[in-house]
Order: structure tokens, then C-alpha cells, then sequence
């Protein structure tokens, strides 16, 4: 079900819908439930109905990546809207004015994508950056476990797209991925999916203490699995949602001459070591930063703050490039001047190093949860004084989603909102915060419980509009098309 929240003219509007998707209308027709859940997929009863799983989807729908429901994210992308779910193709649906979805089809970009698509695809300018892994055994055999790549509008193309990996010995649950400049940043986690773990009623997917997370550097210009630049990090860990990576470039001076030059990567992302994928077991989650040197190919991290349970990590939507003000030279400058007159050039030389995070990314935003897993505020991250800046809780016995970042663009001031569902009361409210000074500025008591969500995702309303007026338009065209092909009749 998808839960929709507008503002305009001062008034907010809800709606919900379930979300119209093939498999949903399909079982609302039989009255029933068909296809296969994945909580049914225990013992050896559920090892059967994985065996069948494929037949049971392919007797309803021409293709079983369409079959799980598109239930985890949401994207407006070049006037569409998609409904996302890691194990499926992107489906589009179209919005109308009073909230109603309507099923358009399952996105395969011109028949390009033939592995699933990530929840957790990422605007960078006009081209969409998306990954995705499978467990099809026979996709696995006869490519491999991974998939990178970029639709590029200007072309109407996907291209690159490819397998950034030749191990297939492991399914590493590679649920999002990050990007800088010149990098889509992959990684191999320590969690794997374990098949096996069906007859035991465990999770799929179990941590790995013997495997050690690896991340995979993408050139935006790579177009096979050789140019990808593979590094291991020393020590096993997993990686849900990241918050935000960048590039630093350190260059040596001597003497006014530049000398040497690399590329360090930051990436700043939550990171257990400890990850569960059961209900009835809470993990802990560290905010940290990891620093990869590219041409040394190492990888360091360090804990921003221990203080806090942190997940859901959220960057508020990217300014125009016209509105962006630029880099920071955020790292330090040192400036080596001898005491007295010496030969020894290390006296003679000047580090210099430049950041490209811009300043309207300096802060970013995660969930804060508790033992029992649930989220009960929302903590602001300092990336570039490196700390955690400051914490919000919601009230007593309430629970909380996803932060959503709202970034008005005009008065460039940036908000934190989110469900919330007060235990006490059996209510649920919409919370809005100025995200600067963590004041409330808003409480809107909502006329139906919403559960408390995983993601949420800000449209802004001139994106919304587009969207409008893109399907208004088709409309208009397919009605004038349709007479005409009458009349010639």
C-alpha cells in the first residue's frame, strides 16, 4: 500500500491505495492468495513451494521478475513514477490529480534489463545509476550474481550495463550502493543468502563472520568487470543504507610544483557487524566513515559517534547545479616552512587537498533505533566537522519510519518529516521538523492508522505537476488518436 501526503495552498490531502500492481489484481479477480510469500518458505513444505514458485508465476505473468510486489520504494523519474522492489523490474504507475494510481507496465528500458532492479536506484543530473543481484540460480550460471548500470535519457539507452564481478561462489545481499564523481561504489557484504536455511526455519540471508566486506569501484566510463577496482576492507561488515561518498584529491607540491596526486574516496554509511535479518533479534548500527585510496588500494574506517543505534541514512534531494555553490577544501592544508636554510625537499612541500562535497551536502539524516529495533527519532550527521550534530526524539511510545528530507529550493531550507504511530493513543501522525534547529513544525494527526513505514520519498510539486501533465498529454494524444482511427474506418 502506498500512503501519499500533499501539501498545497496550505491544506494537506491524504490518500492510500494498494498499490495496483499484476500479482495484486490478479488475486483480488480469484479472491484469493496465489502466488507464493516469501514467509511461507519454511521446511521442507516451503523448499517445494520454491521449486514450483517459478511455474505457479509463469502460468499468470509472462515474466516472473514482475511478480513480487512492488512494495519498498518509490521513484519519479523523467515524469514517471515507479514502484520498486529489489526482486522485480521497475513498475510504473501513473498518479492522478486526487492521489489514484494506475498501473502503466513493468519498465524494462527497450528489453535492456534482464536481472531485477534495485530498490535504491539514484538520479545522477539526467542519468539514473541502478544495480541489482539475484538468486536465479540459472541467471547466476550463465551470467553472474551482480549487475551495474546507467540509462542515459539523451540516448534512450542503457548503457554501460554489466556483471562487475566473475565470483559466483556467494549471493551477498547488495541491497543499495552509492556513487561520487567518477565512481558507483558496490560492495560484497558479509551477509549471503543461504537456501539451505529454509529447512531450518532461519532467515535467507545469515552473517558471514569468515567473509570480509569488499567494495568495488565502478569507473562511470567502465564497460567490463576488468575495470572494476575491487577492494577488501580487513574485517567482515554489512551495509543497508548508506548516507552519502565523495571524492577528496590530495596533491603534494614542491616548490609551487605539483609532484603527486591521488584520489581517496569517503563514504559515509551505517555499518553493523553484528547483522541479523530476523524480527525477534535487534543489530547494532554505527555511523562511520570509511576512507579508500584508490591507488592504494586500502581501506580504513572510523566510528563518527557510538552513542546512538543508527539505520535508514537520507541526504536531502540535490540541489540545481545552478543553485550549488561549489567544493569545500575541507581537508587540512599543511604547509611545510624550514626553520633555516636546508636541502631536504620534504621542507620545500605543500599538501593540498579538495573535497567535492559541496557545502548544500554538509548534513545528512538517519533513523535512530532502539534494542527492539524500532525508530524513535532521527539524528543529524555533520560531514563535514565529522560528528553527529544533534538527535530528535519523538515522543513517548511513539515509533517512527524513514526520515523524509524536504529541501525547499527557494528559500533553500531543508525539513525532516515522518510517520509516526503513537502506541497510547492507537493513532498515527505526520511529523515535520525545521531540520536547522529540530523544532516542530508541524503535527498532523492522520485520519487512519499509517504503519510506521521503512522508506518515504519527498516529490517536489513541480515534479508532481510534470508528472500531471506528461500522462494528461498522452491522454489527450491516444483519445485524438483513437477518433481518428475511427473515423478512417
Amino acid at each position: 500500500m502506498m500512503h501519499t501526503l500533499m501539501f498545497k495552498d496550505g491544506k494537506a490531502t491524504y490518500t492510500n491505495q494498494f498499490i495496483p500492481s499484476p500479482r495484486y489484481e490478479i488475486e483480488k479477480e480469484m479472491g484469493e492468495e496465489y502466488f507464493p510469500t516469501i514467509g511461507e518458505y519454511v521446511g521442507f513444505l516451503g523448499l517445494l513451494k520454491i521449486m514450483f514458485a517459478k511455474q505457479l508465476v509463469k502460468e499468470m505473468m509472462v515474466d516472473d521478475k514482475m511478480a513480487l510486489p512492488p512494495n519498498t520504494n518509490v521513484l519519479m523519474y523523467n515524469n514517471k513514477l515507479y514502484c520498486l522492489h529489489e526482486a522485480s523490474l521497475p513498475m510504473e504507475c501513473r498518479m492522478h490529480r486526487n492521489g489514484r494510481l494506475e498501473y502503466i507496465g513493468h519498465e524494462t528500458f527497450h528489453s535492456a534489463l534482464d536481472y531485477p532492479f534495485t530498490a535504491h536506484p539514484i538520479k545522477d543530473g539526467n542519468d539514473l545509476l541502478f544495480h541489482s543481484y539475484t538468486t536465479d540460480a540459472e541467471i547466476i550460471k550463465e551470467h553472474g550474481v551482480m549487475k551495474v548500470g546507467v540509462f542515459r535519457p539523451k540516448r534512450n539507452a542503457v548503457e554501460p550495463y554489466f556483471v562487475p564481478t566473475s565470483d559466483k561462489s556467494h549471493i551477498s545481499f547488495a541491497h543499495c550502493f552509492a556513487h561520487t564523481k567518477s565512481y558507483i561504489i558496490i560492495w560484497d557484504c558479509s551477509v549471503h543468502f543461504q537456501q539451505d536455511a529454509i529447512l531450518t526455519g532461519a532467515s535467507f540471508f545469515s552473517f558471514n563472520h569468515k567473509h570480509n566486506l569488499k567494495f568495488g569501484l565502478v569507473p562511470k566510463n567502465a564497460t567490463r568487470h576488468e575495470d572494476v577496482i575491487w577492494i577488501d576492507s580487513g574485517e567482515p561488515g554489512a551495509i543497508l543504507h548508506p548516507l552519502h561518498a565523495w571524492e577528496e584529491i590530495q596533491e603534494e607540491y614542491l616548490d609551487s610544483e605539483k609532484i603527486s596526486s591521488r584520489t581517496v574516496i569517503k563514504l559515509w554509511t551505517p555499518l553493523s557487524q553484528d547483522f541479523f535479518m530476523d524480527v525477534e533479534k535487534s543489530s547494532s548500527f554505527r555511523m562511520v566513515e570509511f576512507t579508500i585510496d584508490v591507488q592504494d588500494q586500502k581501506v580504513v574506517h572510523e566510528v563518527i559517534d557510538h552513542s546512538v543505534n543508527t539505520e535508514m541514512s537520507v541526504m536531502p534531494p540535490p540541489l540545481p547545479d545552478e543553485m550549488r555553490s561549489g567544493e569545500f577544501t575541507s581537508c587540512p592544508v599543511f604547509t611545510r616552512t624550514p626553520l633555516s636554510p636546508t636541502n631536504d625537499q620534504s621542507d620545500r612541500t605543500v599538501t593540498r587537498c579538495t573535497s567535492t562535497l559541496s557545502p548544500a551536502d554538509r548534513f545528512g539524516y538517519s533513523a535512530i533505533f532502539v534494542d527492539d529495533g524500532v525508530f524513535v527519532g532521527y539524528a543529524q550527521w555533520d560531514l563535514l566537522n565529522q560528528c553527529l550534530a544533534g538527535t530528535v526524539r519523538y515522543r513517548e511510545n511513539e515509533i517512527g519510519g524513514e526520515p523524509v528530507i524536504i529541501r525547499d529550493r527557494i528559500e533553500d531550507v531543508v525539513y525532516v518529516g515522518s510517520y509516526v504511530y503513537n502506541k497510547d493513543e492507537d493513532k498515527s501522525y505526520f511529523l515535520l521538523y525545521n531540520a536547522k534547529t529540530g523544532n516542530s513544525v508541524c503535527r498532523l494527526r492522520m485520519p487512519q492508522r499509517v504503519p510506521q513505514g521503512i522508506h518515504g520519498t519527498f516529490i517536489p510539486g513541480e515534479e508532481l505537476e510534470s508528472h500531471f501533465q506528461y500522462h494528461e498529454q498522452n491522454s489527450m494524444t491516444f483519445d485524438r488518436e483513437l477518433w481518428e482511427n475511427l473515423f478512417r474506418h
